[in-house]
């Protein structure tokens, strides 16, 4: 934040077509410790606020996470699962309070959340036609892009709003309560 003649001005950190800008804030990709716990409750209250029928899910869980998924990646300390799937021919994916960690199609990939800029959810998120499957694209600067697959129609909500979370909430994060759900 730079001030100018008493106006607060923000320096743009990402523009995302779909979600707008993004401020820098005090919170500090490097900060230690990590505010796993906040970023969790937050994301995950903004998750199933939006989501429908998280029970009859095929693929994606948002709790009793998948074991085989958590058991495939090393967890920092504090971090915490928010978003797990098993798709199909061995593909899997995390969304953790740190970062996407999986296999799809191109092979392993692991992406810090706070890097991304846009992710798009292939050309049927939302199912039509009884498509049960997709592929999502992230990016993130300078490094390309990671596709990888994801469960459409009702559960397409869960990654939909963990990565919008990461890109319109976590730079404000300072802003949020410890957990919003108590209130």
């Amino acid at each position: 934040m730079n001030r100018r003649r008493g106006v607060e001005v923000f320096e743009v950190v990402s523009r995302s077509p779909r979600l707008g800008y993004a401020r820098r804030s005090a919170v500090d990709a490097n900060m230690i410790p990590w505010p796993d716990e906040k970023i969790y409750n937050n994301a995950i209250w903004d998750i199933r606020r939006h989501s429908m029928d998280a029970e009859l899910w095929r693929y994606t869980r948002i709790e009793n996470h998948h074991q085989e998924v958590l058991d495939s990646y090393s967890a920092a300390d504090g971090e915490r699962a928010v978003v797990t799937a098993v798709t199909s021919n061995g593909n899997w994916y995390a969304l953790t309070t740190r970062r996407l960690v999986g296999v799809s199609y191109d092979g392993a990939f692991d992406i810090p959340a706070h890097l991304m800029t846009d992710c798009t959810f292939g050309d049927n998120a939302k199912g039509y036609g009884n498509v049960e499957l997709s592929i999502a694209t992230i990016t993130q600067p300078g490094n390309g892009s990671v596709a990888f697959e994801f469960e459409t129609g009702k559960a397409w909500m869960a990654p939909e709003y963990y990565v919008s979370w990461w890109i319109r909430k976590f730079p404000i994060l300072d802003l949020f309560k410890f957990d919003p759900a108590s209130s």
